[in-house]
């Protein structure tokens, strides 16, 4: 055993040899005997394990984004519901239910924007309405872990959202892998990786032996029916789903936990926002007034200049030479976009503008750029409130209107905070952009605005209804397109429609929420069984194929045929054709196909001559059972006959 020789006067010897006969004066320095045995062991510092509820936390996290990836919400609309209420729920599960009253009004009209994707099948609204909500979601944890500068929604609530939206999700982005694997006595990182190691070592030797195997033909057509499609593909494309979603619940996990670390809590505190707030008004008082002078004297002339047409705004009687349409739309935009540059320079001059004195003069400014940006606003919605009632709604002219009655609200929410200091106006405007979103979210939009046409038109108010936009609707628009099954004009058009929308199965319907269950249940009767069609082949020789084309022009989809199709056909036998309706994935563009006259064709084929369609086709209707002669030869031509 190596030993190690160490005089330490201080330290008692382990093994001290033998005294001697006489002592000296002064005691020599005692030897001491250390062996490695008896070094003590160094201590492993170990962090605590993490509390099973943020094990579990994170693992739902996990779960639920590559859910997310696997299956995206813009298949399955109902499913964006779903995720939503799995993250707030798992979330306020993890704060056990204790969030403050600003959190839980704000995650309630998260919930409330979360209910388009079963109130409505609008798109565009179902987007915007989740990412509002997950945007409520990073502002809720930010409050809850008590990193908020205010008790109540105020001047903070712009720069706190820009935190947690756009900080606390970087703040701490290891909490996901220290939550599930830090903290104890084994390192199941390590060990992951070393399985995923040992995967990739046995993949070259596992190709080679399964491609030699596939001699045998039992274990060839298990392995095809086990894997249809290529198994590379899939395995890649889950594996980019995972990772994904790990990086999605990293970012998650460290919005939560940066929060209740307070990481970042010095980004934009409310004693360093207001030092910028000061030093941010930078620009004179006789600047900004020097700047808005030139604009109120343009819109001076232009008042003037234009006084006949802004009567007729709001009137209701024509200028000369201008019809409804010409009259509507000129100049709408154009003041929309004079409106949302007034509110820009409002912003401006009421952010960088000093504020040591003039007080007076400034909000006399701001009170007469608001006063202007009402009477065009009133002017332009006056305008599109002809519009409509003379050519209807449109989607467009809806969100038009909705984001003038915003402007104009938020407007006068500014002219009475100008002069009315009880008022908050940043909480008034978050509140006012949140209860009109929420109002797109659970209004309807799509039903509304087709309800509306045909309400109209059954009044006499519209001279004409504008179907085409009910397929952009969609389900929505069914009940309005149902109360027009009996009008003689639009008929055909409804039916179409009413059996286009009917087609689906209750999954498909209940994946597009209530407007699907509701369309599903009103166009149920629209939709037809199957035609049957007996061909008896007549023809001068055998055929070697038979098939049949059905659609409004005789072409489209292909009918399903009974027996086998490769047989060769001859003179006296006889072939059934299946044509059913199309599926609504499958209409394209025949989606203004007729629910009664469609035509068929057949398609022969012989051997030794040019294949080519029948010189006709014949009528049918769904549900009947028809029986046709296909007569003629390669060289004439076929032909259909009457039926027997």
């Amino acid at each position: 055993m190596e030993e190690m020789h160490v005089n330490t006067p201080e330290t008692p010897a382990i093994e001290t040899p033998a005294a001697p006969a006489a002592a000296p004066a002064e005691a020599p320095a005692a030897s001491v005997t250390v062996t490695f045995e008896d070094q003590p062991r160094p201590v492993t510092l170990s962090r605590e394990p993490a509390p099973l509820r943020d094990k579990i936390l994170a693992c739902a996290y996990v779960v639920l984004c590559y859910l997310l990836w696997t299956y995206p919400i813009y298949k399955t609309p109902i499913l964006g519901l779903v995720y939503g209420a799995a993250l707030f729920g798992f979330t306020l599960w993890h704060f056990r239910g204790r969030v403050g009253l600003r959190t839980a009004v704000l995650w309630g009209m998260a919930g409330a924007f979360l209910l388009a994707h079963v109130l409505t099948d609008n798109g565009p609204i179902r987007f915007f309405a989740r990412w509002a909500a997950v945007l409520l979601w990073g502002y809720g944890v930010l409050s809850s872990t008590g990193n908020s500068q205010e008790a109540r929604l105020g001047d903070m609530f712009a720069p706190e959202m820009l935190k947690a939206s756009v900080i606390m999700p970087f703040t701490k982005l290891g909490a996901f892998f220290t939550t599930l694997f830090g903290g104890t006595k084994r390192n199941y990182a390590k060990t992951a990786l070393m399985i995923l190691l040992g995967f990739g070592l046995a993949l070259l030797p596992l190709l080679l032996v399964v491609e030699l195997l596939q001699y045998d033909e039992s274990f060839s057509n298990l392995l095809e029916k086990l894997f249809s499609e290529d198994l590379a593909e899939r395995i890649a494309r889950h594996l980019l789903y995972l990772v994904l979603a790990v990086a999605m619940a990293a970012l998650l996990m460290s919005a939560l936990f940066g929060g209740k670390e307070h990481r970042a809590a010095r980004v934009f505190s409310r004693d360093r926002w207001a030092a910028h707030r000061i030093r941010r008004r930078f620009l004179p008082l006789v600047a900004s007034a020097a700047m808005l002078l030139p604009l109120f004297i343009v819109y001076g002339l232009f008042f003037f200049s234009q006084w006949p047409l802004y009567t007729s705004a709001f009137t209701g009687v024509l200028p000369k030479g201008y019809t409804y349409a010409d009259y509507a739309r000129k100049g709408f935009f154009e003041l929309c976009g004079v409106c949302a540059v007034n509110g820009g320079v409002y912003l401006f001059v009421d952010l960088f503008t000093k504020r040591d004195r003039g007080e007076g003069v400034r909000r006399g400014l701001l009170t007469a750029l608001c006063l202007t940006s009402l009477v065009l606003a009133a002017t332009a919605f006056s305008k599109m409130v002809l519009y409509i009632r003379t050519y209807g709604l449109t989607p467009n002219r809806v969100y038009s209107s909705w984001a003038m009655i915003l402007l104009v609200a938020a407007f006068l929410l500014a002219l009475v905070g100008a002069y009315w200091k009880k008022l908050n106006l940043p909480r008034a405007l978050v509140t006012l952009c949140l209860v009109m979103f929420g109002l797109l979210c659970v209004g309807n939009t799509d039903g509304l605005i087709a309800s509306y046409n045909v309400r109209a038109y059954e009044q006499g108010r519209l001279d004409a209804v504008d179907m085409d936009i009910f397929w952009d609707l969609g389900d929505a628009a069914v009940p309005a397109a149902a109360r027009l099954v009996d009008d003689a004009r639009y008929k055909d058009k409804a039916q179409t429609f009413l059996m286009y929308q009917g087609h689906k199965s209750f999954w498909t319907a209940l994946a597009h929420g209530v407007p699907g269950l509701r369309a599903r249940a009103l166009c149920a009767s629209y939709w037809k069984e199957p035609a049957v069609v007996r061909v008896r082949i007549l023809t001068d020789g055998p055929i070697t194929g038979l098939t049949c084309y059905y659609g409004n022009d005789g072409s489209g989809s292909t009918a399903q045929r009974e027996g086998e199709e490769t047989e060769v056909l001859t003179p006296g036998q006889e072939v059934v054709f299946t044509l059913e309706q199309p599926m609504a994935e499958d209409w394209g563009y025949f989606s203004q196909w007729r629910t009664q006259d469609i035509a068929f064709r057949l398609w022969v084929e012989t051997e030794g001559s040019t294949s080519k369609y029948t010189m006709n086709w014949w009528r049918f209707s769904y549900g009947d059972e028809i029986t046709v002669t296909l007569m003629g030869s390669g060289t004439k031509g076929y032909k259909i006959a009457s039926g027997r």
